[in-house]
């Protein structure tokens, strides 16, 4: 027992001194790419400005990884860079302490000297809270992609008619892979889900408010998100913010990424069936106004934002 508590407060020790910088990190980080997003918006377009913030999330996110586990020990990064060159010992550097390993003994008490611990620390009882917080994440997160999935399967097949406008729009965008056109129940938005095998979903109480031309510009605007992979990347951000959930800057990334990405599949749009008169855009809002209930995020569903 009192190995497990030395080595779960060892542990508590390494992760306060990795997510405290790392949240001043990604505070700093990530105002610096919503703001230079927010300046350059009319100036670059919404897929560079969301691979920017992408970029930054995903060196957020690997950052853990390189502290822990340093490159090469002669680099800066390395433990080379926190040791004292009379003793050759790595010195006590918050960095440094996270590639050492785990003896069971508390890393403050001498050879000899000192009792083994009794309690748990703070920063134990913050690791715990951090394991909870995740566990939760998680569970919340696969309960609510279950629920996609098993709404999808009680879902009905498309008639003949949206079928056929479905597979002139996957020509038109250029997509060759087998992609479905369902009907899903009332209460809902336009969506597409599945990673290997997508599924358009359009809400029963919507189709037949929808003419030709509406039902071709949701089809070309969730067709869009599964050119651009956005699905894939929908399920590294869930993961990430699953990670991090104590981060509120991530949460403030995310929110901004997924809006992003809708403008970057309207910018694929436009540049693939061309919108000189801009009714492709007065036309979503159409859906939007329709279909006002926003879709829950999940791994897996990416609606008609």
């Amino acid at each position: 027992m009192e190995w497990m508590l030395g080595q779960l407060n060892t542990m508590g020790k390494a992760f306060v001194a990795l997510a405290l910088p790392l949240l001043i990190e990604s505070a700093l980080l990530i105002g610096l790419a919503l703001l230079v997003a927010f300046v350059l918006r009319r100036r670059v377009r919404a897929a560079l400005r969301c691979g920017w913030i992408a970029l930054v999330l995903a060196y957020l996110a690997l950052s853990p990884f390189l502290l822990v586990y340093p490159p090469l020990t002669f680099l800066p990064s390395g433990n080379a860079a926190f040791a004292d060159p009379t003793t050759h010992q790595a010195a006590d550097h918050p960095r440094a302490s996270l590639s050492r390993p785990f003896t069971g003994q508390s890393q403050t008490t001498t050879a000899g000297i000192g009792e083994p611990p009794h309690a748990i620390t703070w920063q134990g009882g913050l690791l715990l809270l951090w394991l909870g917080g995740v566990a939760g994440m998680a569970g919340v997160a696969l309960w609510r992609a279950c629920a996609a999935r098993r709404d999808v399967g009680r879902s009905e097949d498309a008639n003949f008619l949206m079928t056929d406008i479905l597979c002139y729009c996957r020509k038109r965008m250029g997509i060759k892979g087998k992609v479905r056109l369902r009907i899903s129940g009332e209460g809902t938005r336009p969506a597409v889900c599945g990673l290997w095998r997508p599924v358009i979903v359009v809400p029963r109480d919507l189709v037949p408010q929808l003419g030709s031309r509406h039902l071709r510009d949701v089809l070309f605007h969730e067709l869009a998100h599964i050119k651009r992979h956005d699905l894939w990347v929908n399920l590294i951000q869930n993961v990430v913010v699953v990670v991090h959930f104590y981060n509120p800057f991530l949460w403030i990334a995310g929110a901004v990424m997924r809006r992003l990405r809708d403008e970057a599949a309207d910018e694929t749009v436009r540049e693939t069936v061309g919108d000189a008169d801009c009714a492709y855009a007065r036309r979503l809002a159409d859906v939007r106004r329709l279909a006002p209930v926003p879709v829950a995020a999940n791994f897996d569903l990416i609606g008609v934002a």
